[in-house]
C-alpha cells in the first residue's frame, strides 16, 4: 500500500536524508552537495519574463508544496493521482535577472535554495551565449541496451561544466517501444521484451496512462531514464526537450502490419503523460503563432506548446525547434514532417533577418539518411533480398549495406522531400546569415556543410548540419541495427567538416553577432571512463555570418 507524506513526516525525512541516514538517493541527486531531500528530480524552463518546473518526489505528499521564486510564492499543480509529481508556472518575471528560488512544504524549506536567471528581453542586444545539444539520452538501465546512468551522467557533468546558458535535448529521451518491439522484430525478441516489460512495468494499450494500472508501470519504466538521469543537475539550466518517434511508445515503423506514425491514441496519452509529470513544455515567444498545433491544451499552463518550441536570446540567437513525429501527414505530395502552420512559422522566423544567428532544430536530421522509413529522404538500405523496401530493424552487425533511391521506400511520402526543400531554401536564402541545423535521431555526431540537395544548389550560402551526439546509445548504433552507418543522403552533397562517428557525445555551440564557434566532443564504450572529465572537443569549427 503506498504510504502518503505528512508535513512533519515529509520534512524529518529531509532532514535524514540531508545528514546521510534517510532516504536513498541517487547520486545525480547529490553529488554537487546540493541538498535535494526527498525531492527525485527537478527540471526548469525559462523564456525571458517566465519560469516552469517540472519536479518529482519519492512519496506521495498530502499538502500542497509552493516555489519560492524571489519574493513570490507559485503553488505547484500535481501532475499524477498519487501527488508525486508536480508543475509549478512563474509567469510575470524581469528579464536577464537571476532569481533565487527554493521549494517549500508546510512553511519549511524542502531542498537548498539555487540560482536560475531569465533570458533577456527579445529586443535586447547581448554579446555572447553557450547552449547545449545532444540527442538520444533514453533508455531504461535494465535494459542492456544502453549506456548505464553513471556513464551517462558522467557525460552530462562533463557537458554542464562548460556552463552553458540552455540545454537542447532532441527526441527519444526514453525508449518503451509497444508494438513495434513486442511484435515487429521476431519472436525471440518480442518474449525477452514481453518478459522484462512485465517484470518492469506492463502497459495496457486500452486503458488511460492516469489513474489506472498504466500510471505505476509509465512511472517504473520512464523514472530511471530520466528523474534518476537527470535527478536535480540541470535547475539552474533551462532545458528544450523535443519528442521524437520512441517518445511516443514506438519506433518510426511502417510495414503491411503497421504503421506508427503519426502516433495512435495509446502513443499520445502516453507521451503526454510522460511530458506532464517529468518535462517541462515549450514556453510562448512572442514571435510563435499561439493557435499552432499542440498550443494551449486546457489541461496544461496557458500558452505552453507540447511540440514546438523556441529559445530566443534577445537579438542574439533564436533556436526553432520542432516535433517532425507528433503532427506528420501521409498525404502524398502534400504531405509533411511537420504541419503547414508550423512550416509557415518556421519559413516567417528564417527570412526575419532581426535577429543574429538563427538555427532550425528538427528531430529528424537533415543531409543523412541511415535508411529510416520517417526520414526526409526515399533512401533505403539496400538488403540484397529480391527487391523488399521495407525499412528494417535487426541483426544487422557486420552488415555493410549501401543506400538505394532505386528501390521504392515502402510507404514513404514524397512530401516529406518536398518540404524538406521547402526549408532549405529558405535556410540558403538568408542574406547574411549561415543556415545552421542541428539535429539528433541517428545515433551519431558530425558537422557536414550541405552545398545540393537534388536539384537545388545550396553553394552560394551552404547550410551546416550538425548531428549532436547521443547520450545513451551502447548498441543501437545504425552499422549494427541497420546494416550501414549514417551516411549522405543521396540526393545531398556534402562537404565534410567534422567527421560522422558512431560515437557518444555531445556538442557546443557559442554565439556571438558575428559567429558561431561549433564544438563536437565524442567518447565511446572501450575508452577509459575517467577520459570523460576531462573530454575535449575533437571538432572545432567557426560559422561566420556575412
Amino acid at each position: 500500500m503506498t504510504s502518503v507524506w505528512t508535513r512533519r513526516r515529509f520534512i524529518a525525512a529531509a532532514a535524514a536524508a540531508a545528514a546521510g541516514t534517510g532516504l536513498s538517493r541517487s547520486p545525480a541527486l547529490s553529488d554537487d552537495g546540493w541538498r535535494a531531500g526527498p525531492l527525485q528530480h527537478l527540471i526548469p524552463a525559462a523564456s525571458h519574463d517566465r519560469v516552469a518546473l517540472k519536479c518529482s518526489f519519492g512519496e506521495p505528499l498530502d499538502f500542497v508544496p509552493e516555489l519560492r521564486i524571489g519574493d513570490r510564492l507559485v503553488a505547484g499543480r500535481s501532475t499524477d493521482t498519487e501527488r508525486r509529481f508536480f508543475s509549478f508556472d512563474a509567469p510575470g518575471l524581469e528579464p536577464d535577472t537571476e532569481y533565487t528560488l527554493q521549494l517549500l512544504g508546510g512553511g519549511e524549506t524542502l531542498c537548498d535554495p539555487w540560482p536560475l536567471r531569465t533570458f533577456p528581453l527579445p529586443s535586447a542586444q547581448p554579446e555572447s551565449v553557450r547552449f547545449l545539444a545532444y540527442t538520444c539520452a533514453g533508455g531504461h538501465p535494465e535494459a542492456g541496451f544502453f549506456l548505464p546512468l553513471a556513464v551517462r551522467r558522467r557525460l552530462l557533468r562533463r557537458a554542464l561544466s562548460f556552463r552553458p546558458r540552455a540545454l537542447i535535448a532532441i527526441g527519444d529521451h526514453i525508449y518503451w517501444d509497444q508494438r513495434t518491439v513486442l511484435y515487429n522484430r521476431g519472436e525471440e525478441r518480442g518474449r525477452r521484451s514481453r518478459e522484462f516489460y512485465e517484470r518492469i512495468g506492463w502497459l495496457d494499450l486500452s486503458l488511460p496512462a492516469l489513474g489506472t494500472s498504466n500510471e505505476t508501470s509509465l512511472k517504473a519504466a520512464v523514472g530511471p531514464q530520466i528523474a534518476e538521469l537527470y535527478g536535480v543537475m540541470l535547475r539552474s539550466t533551462p532545458s528544450y526537450f523535443v519528442s521524437d518517434d520512441h517518445d511516443y511508445y514506438e519506433n518510426d515503423d511502417a510495414d503491411p502490419r503497421m504503421v506508427t506514425l503519426p502516433p495512435d491514441r495509446y502513443q499520445v496519452d502516453f507521451a503526454r503523460f510522460t511530458r506532464n509529470a517529468y518535462l517541462p513544455e515549450f514556453l510562448p515567444d512572442v514571435a510563435r503563432p499561439p493557435a499552432m498545433s499542440g498550443t494551449g491544451a486546457g489541461d496544461r499552463e496557458p500558452g505552453i506548446s507540447e511540440a514546438f518550441g523556441t529559445f530566443r536570446y534577445g537579438r542574439l540567437a533564436e533556436v526553432l525547434i520542432y516535433d517532425c513525429a507528433r503532427y506528420l501527414s501521409l498525404k502524398g505530395v502534400h504531405a509533411g514532417l511537420v504541419p503547414p502552420e508550423t512550416e509557415d512559422w518556421l519559413h516567417r522566423r528564417t527570412r526575419d533577418q532581426a535577429v543574429a544567428q538563427l538555427f532550425h532544430v528538427p528531430s529528424h536530421p537533415f543531409g543523412w539518411s541511415a535508411g529510416k522509413w520517417r526520414e526526409w529522404y526515399p533512401d533505403v538500405a539496400d538488403l540484397d533480398d529480391g527487391g523488399a523496401t521495407v525499412s528494417r530493424i535487426g541483426d544487422f552487425a557486420g552488415s555493410n549495406f549501401r543506400l538505394t533511391t532505386e528501390r521504392e521506400k515502402y510507404f514513404w511520402q514524397e512530401g516529406w522531400w518536398r518540404q524538406h526543400q521547402r526549408l532549405l531554401e529558405s535556410l540558403t536564402s538568408q542574406r547574411q546569415r549561415a543556415g545552421i541545423v542541428l539535429s539528433g535521431d541517428l545515433h551519431a555526431i558530425g558537422h557536414s556543410v550541405l552545398e545540393r540537395s537534388g536539384n537545388m544548389d545550396l553553394s552560394a550560402n551552404p547550410v551546416h548540419a550538425v548531428l549532436t551526439g547521443p547520450l545513451g546509445t551502447l548498441t543501437g548504433w545504425p552499422s549494427a541495427a541497420r546494416g550501414t552507418p549514417p551516411l549522405a543522403a543521396t540526393a545531398v552533397v556534402q562537404d565534410v567538416r567534422g567527421e560522422t562517428f558512431e560515437k557518444n557525445g555531445f556538442a557546443l555551440f557559442d554565439v556571438t553577432p558575428s559567429e558561431v564557434t561549433v564544438r563536437l566532443f565524442a567518447w565511446k564504450t572501450g575508452e577509459p571512463e575517467s577520459a570523460i572529465d576531462e573530454l575535449e572537443p575533437y571538432h572545432t569549427a567557426v560559422i561566420r555570418r556575412d
